[in-house]
């Protein structure tokens, strides 16, 4: 997307939503995160280091994609805040990352580092408290969200599945 329609975007959205309950974090783009006043920076496999995050983007949230265990302790010790591990389950849009992690290396990822794992990658309501009860901090769900007619509806699958969202 070309960075004035990424910057219109976030800026729409920002005055869209309560700031103190939803953070608003864009992949790879600093220059959008500060401009726009979002909430952080996610460094997606080759990105942005949590370094340069952190040197421009201060108070901002920052975070990375990780596909293993190792991945997921380098990422700690560089200083992201979370990480977001998959894919958990196959997804299509996953593929090139590799087969599916499955619940037992997420539950291992979890155990391992301290701060939060995001688990991706084929998720849905009862997935997604699947990674909950595996020890994941939260979930993300992309193709679930995107291929209903009723967001509200399906938003309201996952708050019965994870209680408040």
């Amino acid at each position: 997307m070309p960075a004035g329609e990424l910057l219109r975007l976030a800026l729409d959205i920002r005055k869209k939503v309560n700031r103190k309950v939803t953070k608003i974090i864009v992949n790879d783009r600093i220059d959008i995160a500060m401009l726009a006043g979002l909430s952080g920076v996610h460094s997606v496999t080759d990105g942005i280091s949590a370094d340069y995050i952190r040197k421009f983007c201060r108070g901002m949230i920052s975070g990375k994609s990780v596909h293993s265990l190792k991945e997921a302790l380098h990422a700690e010790k560089a200083g992201y805040d979370y990480v977001l591990y998959g894919p958990v389950f196959r997804t299509p849009a996953k593929v090139k990352y590799g087969k599916p992690q499955g619940l037992r290396k997420l539950n291992e990822v979890c155990s391992r580092i301290e701060i939060p794992v995001i688990a991706v990658g084929g998720i849905n309501p009862a997935r997604a408290k699947k990674c909950i009860d595996a020890g994941a901090h939260g979930v993300a769900a992309i193709r679930d969200l995107f291929n209903t007619s009723n967001i509200k509806a399906k938003l309201s699958e996952y708050k019965i599945a994870l209680g408040e969202l």
